[in-house]
């Protein structure tokens, strides 16, 4: 073969973009990807089908599991909201109690949404979903946000910036512990 030749025959297109010429493939499924398709893995570059195919061994949760998950984020962040205006109300009676309400909120907030995902984890008898921590952050928020909404109007969100700073640390906490 000529070097023409041997350039015509080693020329591939992308699967997923034709118009992309590429000299790499998966390593598993052996389909020509380029560098924006192709994922590394410990074990070469993969495709992104290979890989979440991959992927969807780890996530076992029934139908019904995203929808315990959230009900029950929605609970404890309820539950979360009331017991955190009561504080703030106890805090601002505290002398310097601001500061306080500060550090509370920086080192409590991590610490419910770490309790918050271990309960839902457990709800659902430690099945995983890809949706679960998204479901989850998104419930606890509203539990926590929608009663001092409803109570106080949208000023409230100046007024309980505290609590707000503490459930925003806890949401994060809950979607990477769940992840």
């Amino acid at each position: 073969m000529t070097e023409t030749e041997t350039a015509t025959v080693a020329a591939l297109h992308c699967a997923n973009h034709p118009d992309r010429e590429t000299m790499l493939r998966c390593n598993k499924c052996d389909k020509p990807i380029c560098y924006e398709c192709a994922v590394r893995t410990p074990v070469g570059y993969r495709c992104k089908e290979c890989v979440r195919e991959q992927q969807n061994i780890y996530y076992n949760a029934e139908k019904s599991d995203v929808l315990i998950g959230g009900v029950v984020a929605l609970m404890l962040g309820l539950g979360f909201g009331v017991l955190a205006y009561i504080a703030r109300g106890v805090m601002q009676l505290v002398p310097a109690g601001g500061i306080f309400a500060i550090i509370g909120a920086v080192f409590i907030g991590p610490a419910v949404g770490g309790l918050v995902a271990e309960v839902v984890r457990r709800a659902v008898k430690k099945r995983r979903a890809r949706e679960m921590k998204w479901v989850a952050t998104g419930a606890f928020l509203i539990g926590v946000l929608a009663p001092m909404v409803l109570l106080f109007g949208l000023q409230a969100l100046l007024i309980f910036w505290v609590v707000l700073l503490a459930a925003g640390l806890a949401a994060s906490t809950i979607y990477a512990r769940l992840i």
